[in-house]
């Protein structure tokens, strides 16, 4: 009797661990999304090439950066509102064979009720190969804790 009680208790604590295992790796994987007011996902493109070419995209939740000559640079901007009674703070990231080449501000605090133009640019070196390059612009919109 004594032997069933201690299994028991031990397949209870088992579970137990289990569940919050569980829950722990489930808030883990979305903590981007409890914790972000607003997120935003912007497709980003650039062609190296011997000539330059403004390129303007028909989709216009694209940030086309156009075709550029090696060795010179592009420049897109979008601008951002901070539409909250409270400071916030916007993280930038880039993914993709792009994020080499480009040059943005990775965080920016806004005040309340505050507008703001985030600058993109690239950056390409003479011996930058040809070709099409391109990724995610992420955008996160956070609360400011002071």
């Amino acid at each position: 009797m004594e032997k069933n009680k201690k299994n028991n208790l031990m397949l209870f604590v088992a579970v137990f661990l289990l569940a919050i295992s569980l829950i722990a790796f489930f808030i883990a994987l979305n903590l981007d999304s409890i914790i972000s007011l607003q997120k935003q996902e912007i497709p980003v493109n650039v062609i190296i090439s011997n000539y330059s070419a403004w390129n303007i995209s028909k989709n216009q939740s694209d940030l086309n950066l156009g075709i550029i000559n090696k060795g010179s640079a592009g420049v897109r901007s979008i601008n951002i509102s901070n539409d909250y009674k409270f400071k916030t703070v916007v993280e930038t990231e880039i993914k993709g064979n792009i994020t080499p080449l480009m040059i943005y501000e990775p965080v920016i605090i806004l005040e309340p009720m505050e507008d703001r133009e985030i600058v993109f640019r690239t950056k390409t070196i003479e011996n930058e190969e040809f070709g099409e390059y391109s990724g995610i612009i992420i955008i996160r919109l956070k609360k400011l804790v002071e």
